[in-house]
């Protein structure tokens, strides 16, 4: 992305994920963005290019917010949960901005590609660090419910309260990695 194409994308990302993506109009977010309409529309030519465009910044921003941790052993396995913790703390706590943005297009095939990818690729980020503490093993059921405990979470933290539902996650994740043999 271009500098500024990038500017736009981190403001619209953040007014998306401050204000839904119902109530804003073109104008609104444009101000935000602190560019001109024009410009706005050189970048991202529609609405749903502009949700696009901030879906893809929220997914590289959140990637690399995941990227790194414990090298070994089961706490690099549940640096994914840890991180969100700190994510929901620091950064975000209004939901997935992926999944509200499904709801709100929930017919919009473009959207949803972005939304599934960004999925998919985050669940096979716990295949990769399972595979790296127990090479050989086939761990994708343990994978699967590692991602369903980190989307659970991410929800759970709205409604529970965010100390409860990490408490509660990693509970779980731990209780599953011993089940596998994984301590």
């Amino acid at each position: 992305m271009t500098d500024i194409r990038t500017r736009i994308a981190v403001e619209l990302e953040r007014s998306f994920a401050e204000a839904g993506f119902a109530d804003q109009g073109v104008e609104a977010l444009r101000a935000e963005a602190d560019v001109s309409l024009r410009t706005l529309y050189r970048h991202f030519p529609s609405r749903e290019a502009m949700i696009i465009g901030a879906l893809e910044q929220r997914d590289r921003t959140y990637d690399a917010w995941l990227s790194g941790g414990p090298e070994d052993g089961i706490d690099h396995v549940l640096y994914p949960l840890v991180r969100l913790g700190e994510w929901l703390h620091q950064a975000a706590n209004t939901g997935c901005l992926f999944l509200n943005a499904l709801a709100q297009y929930p017919d919009n095939a473009a959207i949803e590609a972005v939304i599934k990818d960004h999925k998919a690729r985050l669940a096979r980020q716990f295949n990769r660090r399972l595979a790296h503490v127990a090479p050989g093993r086939n761990l994708d059921h343990l994978a699967a419910t590692l991602f369903l405990l980190h989307e659970g979470m991410t929800q759970a933290a709205r409604l529970q309260g965010l100390e409860t539902a990490t408490e509660a996650a990693l509970y779980a994740a731990r209780a599953a990695l011993a089940a596998e043999g994984l301590t």
